[in-house]
């Protein structure tokens, strides 16, 4: 089952480059993924950025809550860690910047919303936010929502039909197509290790696409590649390339 596979670059080249940030995502670009995947928050001030954590504390220079500190000062820390000697400064980019960057260059984009805890009125409302976002830069071709919070893509999916969502989940799901559907989700996001032929197949049958998460060994790409999956994340979307190649 050969199929033209999407990578998207997990955080952007995360790999190579300090993750969710305009630099890992352009470095993405330069090793031709088809997209990104990234993670979002909100500020203090309600901006809506791009980081994993709900703190700053693990991939910055600084410490403390992403949802108790303004946009000002978030962009006052530096966010190169693990990477201080080939990136001298990176900054939090917004959902803005990289939605600019989608628009411009065309590409395909996963954003996972960060709302399985909320920890103010704020998150409540961020994935709505975000895909007022998305449709405002007119990319709801290009962008598909996903969540552990797979009621927050049950909500977001009766609030804009038009976009498409993905469920996360890292366990093995018996008929997970059938549960997709019932969720009216687009996709199923599973971690990589449960995915095979089978249900790859099963859930295209009903319409439901898989992009699985996150491969980087040569050989699991290879078995994904095989699976039939509709888009691989990875932090190493060159190698992925390479692989993707190979399957042709």
């Amino acid at each position: 089952m050969k199929r033209n596979v999407r990578i998207l670059a997990h955080r952007g080249a995360s790999a190579y480059a300090p993750e969710n940030t305009m630099e890992a995502f352009r470095l993405g670009v330069e090793q031709q993924a088809d997209g990104f995947e990234i993670d979002i928050h909100v500020t203090k001030d309600g901006e809506i950025v791009v980081i994993h954590d709900d703190t700053i504390d693990r991939t910055s220079d600084g410490s403390g809550s992403v949802s108790d500190m303004t946009l000002a000062e978030l962009k006052r820390f530096n966010y190169n860690a693990r990477f201080e000697e080939a990136y001298e400064h990176a900054e939090i980019p917004t959902l803005r910047q990289v939605l600019e960057l989608v628009r411009d260059r065309d590409l395909y984009l996963n954003i996972e919303v960060k709302d399985i805890l909320s920890k103010s009125g704020a998150y409540e409302s961020l994935a709505a936010a975000s895909a007022a976002l998305v449709k405002e830069y007119g990319l709801e071709e290009q962008v598909i929502f996903s969540s552990f919070n797979h009621g927050s893509m049950v909500n977001l999916k009766r609030m804009f039909p038009e976009l498409k969502t993905g469920l996360l989940h890292f366990a093995g799901l018996y008929r997970g197509e059938v549960y997709a559907k019932s969720a009216g989700a687009d996709a199923l996001h599973p971690l990589y290790i449960g995915v095979n032929r089978e249900m790859v197949e099963q859930a295209r049958e009903a319409g439901v696409a898989v992009n699985c998460w996150t491969v980087n060994a040569p050989a699991e790409m290879d078995r994904m590649f095989d699976a039939g999956v509709d888009a691989i994340i990875t932090d190493r979307p060159d190698l992925c390339l390479e692989r993707r190649g190979a399957q042709r």
